[in-house]
């Protein structure tokens, strides 16, 4: 991590090259989004809804993302049977790079995401849709989401 954080020349094309080959060659796979190629939005419906309420600044898109995938890896482990120990894996990994990993909401806030989750385009009849992981490179798309859940994950508190 550390030679990737300081973008070393002798690693970070390369990677940056399977990177984009691996999306390529999933997208090549689906070019209509009706299956396989929905794996690549692994966190994006949370992701996609924190960057709507903050306004599109205050979040990266890739922070929003990270965000978003530590906590769908969170709903995977109560919902799809995702471990612990690769929840785990996945935020230290993005704390490791520097990445935000969760936001603290008020209850408007919490209600603002809510709100932005059932504008995205894989909701559906009042209902919010993700990605889920069974295990690290395994995933199920189009899983429909309790409410409770969701604020469980991202409104602890419920204050």
């Amino acid at each position: 991590m550390d030679r990737v954080l300081a973008q070393d020349p002798e690693i970070l094309p390369d990677i940056v090259a399977q990177c984009c080959q691996t999306k390529a060659d999933i997208v090549a796979a689906d070019e209509t989004e009706t299956g396989l190629r929905s794996i690549l939005n692994f966190g994006h419906t949370i992701g996609h809804a924190i960057e709507a309420i903050s306004g599109y600044g205050k979040y990266l898109h890739g922070e929003a993302i990270a965000i978003g995938q530590v906590a769908a890896a969170k709903l995977s482990s109560r919902l799809t049977g995702l471990g612990l120990d690769a929840v785990d894996r996945i935020e230290k990994l993005f704390k490791a790079a520097g990445l935000p990993t969760q936001i603290k909401l008020t209850k408007v806030q919490y209600a603002k995401l809510l709100d932005a989750m059932l504008l995205d385009k894989k909701a559906s009849g009042g209902e919010v849709k993700f990605v889920l992981a069974e295990q690290i490179g395994k995933v199920r798309f189009g899983e429909k989401v309790p409410v409770q859940h969701i604020q469980e994950v991202m409104f602890p508190s419920g204050k």
